[in-house]
């Protein structure tokens, strides 16, 4: 009952969003979508830094339907529970949520091996929960738990793959920042088979490893042997600006590798285009003064609705692009009811 009724909203939500996303960055660009199988079981692994707008962001971008494991504290509530249910999210359970909760596991994993041993894709986040921090954190073991219960319940013929994919925000709250979305070369577990089966640690270690470096080519990474504020405070006082998202990547991870090995960064920034750079510029004037209104309405309620600063990102996407429609259109039957 809650899948039919959720495929009423799904489909709908998953094309609005989809559209709403472009028009809420300042520029929004996916690349190696050509990685993603046409079909057969399939893990998207994301990297997570920005809350429950990954999730979003990875369900609307790709023609897959992936069912995303979701901390399980946003579930507390049974027409949430519901709702998001039919949006093909499932709990997850965390240490923090009650050790005793932690069994409840085993049955969302085994919901998701059915998914996959269905040609499904299931969507998770291996670091198990979100950061700010541009870095990758150690991965926890459950996609690797996943991945091989599934392919073993098959004897290994069921060619699951993972990809991996990085998001990587210029802003994290704000409109005003890029982002870049990456698929990265798809993983075949079957590959790890042998490691696996000769000890299942091993099997577990190696996959998360190649994970976890292939998350590191795709965003920008601190090693966590550097001092993290410190090389962020050189980053952007050395950050030279690339037009194409994907040159800007590759320059910003060039110039954190410089600065952790102590060595000089020589890279040029774009040259502007001054046409471009008119028309950008008139724009953002234009929007301060017909988006002050809306923009000040989704501020309050952002501030009001969120005390943890990790979902000011989630929370100013969710309320601009169901809310700005509605207020622009009702200061349009304003103005018009005043001048005409």
């Amino acid at each position: 009952m809650i899948v039919a009724l959720g495929n009423l909203y799904y489909y709908p939500l998953k094309l609005y969003v989809f559209i709403a996303s472009y028009l809420y960055f300042r520029k929004l660009r996916v690349v190696g979508r050509e990685n993603i199988p046409i079909k057969g079981p399939l893990i998207f692994a994301i990297n997570h830094q920005n809350a429950l707008l990954d999730a979003l962001l990875l369900s609307v971008i790709s023609w897959r339907n992936p069912h995303f494991l979701t901390r399980a504290d946003v579930f507390n509530n049974t027409y949430v529970d519901k709702f998001l249910r039919g949006l093909k999210m499932l709990p997850i359970y965390r240490i923090r949520d009650g050790y005793d909760s932690i069994k409840m596991n085993d049955a969302i994993f085994e919901a998701a091996k059915k998914i996959l041993s269905r040609g499904g894709v299931v969507g998770i986040f291996p670091e198990g929960s979100h950061s700010l921090l541009y870095k990758i954190r150690p991965l926890k073991k459950g996609v690797a738990r996943i991945a091989f219960l599934t392919e073993e319940s098959a004897n290994f013929d069921l060619n699951l793959q993972i990809i991996p994919i990085g998001i990587q925000y210029e802003s994290h709250f704000f409109t005003k920042g890029r982002t870049l979305i990456s698929f990265g070369k798809a993983i075949k577990v079957s590959d790890y088979k042998e490691i696996y089966a000769n000890d299942k640690n091993k099997g577990h270690e190696k996959l998360l490893q190649n994970i976890s470096d292939e998350f590191k080519s795709l965003i920008l990474n601190v090693d966590d042997k550097s001092d993290y504020d410190q090389v962020m405070k050189s980053f952007y006082e050395k950050r030279v600006i690339k037009t194409n998202l994907v040159n800007q990547l590759r320059a910003d991870q060039e110039l954190v590798d410089a600065i952790e090995d102590g060595r000089d960064f020589e890279e040029i920034a774009d040259k502007k285009n001054v046409l471009g750079w008119i028309l950008e510029k008139s724009w953002n004037y234009l929007w301060k003064v017909v988006g002050f209104i809306p923009k000040l309405i989704v501020d309050r309620l952002v501030l009001k609705s969120t005390k943890d600063p990790h979902f000011y990102g989630t929370m100013r996407f969710a309320f601009s692009i169901f809310l700005y429609p509605i207020i622009f259109l009702i200061l349009f039957f304003l103005v018009k009811l005043i001048l005409f």
